[in-house]
C-alpha cells in the first residue's frame, strides 16, 4: 500500500502565501471592529447603568457596549485569529503549490526536458495551465523525436553518399536534400525571436 506523503513545507512559496493570511486576518480584523462600531452605533442617544465589581457606573450605550464588545472579541480575535490563519495556510496551498511546481516545471523545460507530465492534486487551482504545459510537452517531445530520426536519416544518407564516390552520389543526395527539407518544414512551424 502507497505510504502517504506528509507535507515537511508549509510555506512552498512564502511570500505569496504570507500576505495572503495577512490579509484574510486584517479583514477578519476588520470585520470584528466594524461590528462593534455598527452595533455601538444603533445604540445612540442612550443611557446605560452598569454594575461592576461593586461599583455603578453610568454611561452613553455605544461607549460601552464599544468597550464590552471589543474585550469580547478580543479573545475572538485571538482564538479565531489562530483558526483563520491556519485555514488561510491550507487554503493558500491550493494556488501557492500549484504555482510553485509550475515554476519548477519551467525551469525543466528551459534546461531542455519535456519528459515529464505536471499532476496536480484535485482541489489544487491552475489545473488548465497544467493541462496547456502537458500539451506543450507532448508536442515538443513528438517534434524533437521527429527531427531526430530526421537528422539520424540525413547522416546515414551523407555517409553512404560519402562512402560511395563512384556510385551515383546524385540520388543520395537527392535523398539526403529531401530530408533537409523535411526537417525545414517541421522547423518552419515554430516562431523564434529575431
Amino acid at each position: 500500500m502507497a505510504e502517504k506523503i506528509r507535507r515537511r513545507n508549509y510555506f512552498v512559496k512564502p511570500l505569496i502565501q504570507g500576505q495572503f493570511i495577512l490579509k484574510i486576518f486584517v479583514l477578519m480584523l476588520f470585520c470584528c471592529v466594524l461590528y462593534a462600531v455598527i452595533f455601538a452605533n444603533l445604540s445612540t442617544d442612550s443611557m446605560t447603568i452598569t454594575y461592576k465589581d461593586s461599583n455603578l457606573m453610568l454611561g452613553k450605550t455605544p461607549i460601552i457596549l464599544f468597550r464590552e464588545m471589543l474585550k469580547a472579541q478580543g479573545a475572538f480575535i485571538i482564538s479565531g485569529g489562530v483558526g483563520v490563519v491556519i485555514y488561510a495556510l491550507i487554503i493558500s496551498h491550493r494556488f501557492a503549490g500549484p504555482l510553485h511546481k509550475l515554476e519548477l516545471c519551467v525551469k525543466l523545460m528551459l534546461e531542455g526536458d519535456h519528459a515529464f507530465t505536471i499532476e496536480l492534486r484535485p482541489n489544487d487551482k491552475g489545473h488548465e495551465l497544467a493541462e496547456v504545459i502537458n500539451l506543450y510537452n507532448d508536442k515538443m517531445s513528438n517534434e524533437i523525436s521527429e527531427m531526430r530520426e530526421v537528422t539520424a536519416a540525413l547522416g546515414e544518407k551523407l555517409a553512404q553518399c560519402d562512402a560511395s564516390k563512384s556510385d551515383v552520389p546524385h540520388i543520395r543526395i537527392s535523398e539526403a536534400l529531401l530530408l533537409v527539407n523535411q526537417l525545414q518544414d517541421k522547423l518552419k512551424w515554430y516562431k523564434i525571436n529575431s
